[in-house]
């Protein structure tokens, strides 16, 4: 009877995602259709790579390390929750960073600067890749600008998910038309790039359990390229795909069901979607498996440390430095429990391992009054 009734609801819920997101040309707004195939013009997202580079720690291919379970602070008994096969994998945005007047204006310049292209130049005139790269863009300076204001909200599933989500609010202003990231990605993007499932990788979500935030702004040039670089490192890590070597049993992100208008043949071609980018560790079981199973979630935004409550710990300053080169100031980072050095030591060790780094150093500073 639970059999039933857990198909029952997921066949509901199946309904429910490809009823809503089901959209038609006429819908695209007039003045974002269209495109000049033999384009030269590019598109200047210099101020979106100032942000990205600064902001983005790169974590790899997934090795798909299971996490440490954090342990309470001295006087506690209270400890966060650990996903341990999630937890560590994707690229992380220092949300943590944002937190003064100054850093959150710089952000909203580069969101508005996006959102007046268009009145500049119309997006009819450059071709379909620089066209896509705008769009996917704009979709995730747009989303990093509403987490910041939620920020330091450490689960992001009830901002994500429902009726007044915050992909259905009409949070931008492009060339005179009101939009929602909803519209730009079933309105615009799925329809002009014939639902092409690939697009998905490049609607960064804020979240674990979703695709890449890169260090870079996508462009025309590079765009199909780091789409597939993030469909690569999505599937073949803890939070893309879950495999029971022994059962042939496969699971899936859960993303993928939010996107299911993009597989409408729901198993089978969320199957010949995964093979595509699939390494050789998984790529025979998918292959065997009979049902996928689209369970996968982590709703933890993707900040450095998991923030929102730390419990135990001083306050400290600390550097990291590694092989790999990544560095942060301590006028940069300011006061840190703890709980978040920790979590950073991990951090850092996990991210060695996934860019075949050998070692990591991470330098406690005296606390005083430095800040």
């Amino acid at each position: 009877m639970n059999i039933l009734k857990r198909v029952i609801n997921f066949s509901v819920f199946f309904l429910y995602v490809t009823s809503s997101h089901a959209v038609s040309e006429n819908d695209i707004p007039f003045k974002f259709k269209g495109a000049s195939p033999d384009s030269n013009l590019r598109i200047n997202f210099d101020v979106v790579d100032l942000l990205l580079d600064a902001s983005v720690l790169e974590m790899g291919l997934s090795k798909r390390t299971r996490g440490k379970v954090n342990q309470a602070g001295t006087g506690t008994r209270l400890t966060q929750s650990v996903n341990r096969r999630t937890d560590n994998e994707g690229n992380k945005f220092s949300y943590e960073f944002f937190k003064g007047n100054e850093q959150k204006k710089n952000l909203i310049a580069v969101k508005s600067y996006l959102e007046n292209l268009p009145s500049k130049t119309p997006l009819n005139l450059f071709n379909k890749r620089e066209q896509l790269a705008y769009w996917l863009n704009l979709y995730n300076v747009s989303l990093i600008n509403e987490i910041v204001k939620k920020y330091p909200k450490r689960v992001l599933k009830s901002f994500l998910t429902g009726k007044d989500s915050i992909f259905e609010q009409k949070i931008l202003y492009v060339a005179g038309v009101n939009l929602s990231l909803n519209d730009i990605q079933y309105k615009i993007l799925k329809e002009q790039y014939n639902n092409d499932a690939l697009i998905l990788y490049g609607l960064y979500q804020g979240i674990v359990g979703g695709p890449d935030i890169r260090k870079e702004a996508f462009t025309g040039k590079n765009v199909y390229e780091l789409l597939e670089d993030n469909a690569i490192n999505f599937v073949n890590s803890n939070r893309g795909t879950s495999v029971d070597t022994k059962l042939h049993k496969v699971k899936t992100s859960y993303f993928y069901l939010q996107n299911s208008t993009y597989f409408p043949n729901f198993n089978n071609d969320l199957k010949r979607h995964l093979l595509l980018y699939a390494n050789d560790d998984i790529r025979g079981e998918i292959m065997l498996s009979k049902q996928l199973n689209p369970n996968i979630t982590n709703w933890k935004v993707t900040d450095l440390y998991g923030t929102t409550r730390t419990f135990g710990g001083g306050s400290t300053v600390i550097v990291l430095n590694s092989d790999l080169e990544f560095q942060y100031d301590k006028q940069s980072l300011g006061k840190i429990s703890g709980t978040q050095i920790t979590k950073l030591r991990e951090l850092m060790s996990v991210r060695a391992k996934n860019l075949g780094g050998t070692s990591v150093t991470v330098t406690d500073l005296p606390s005083g009054d430095e800040n």
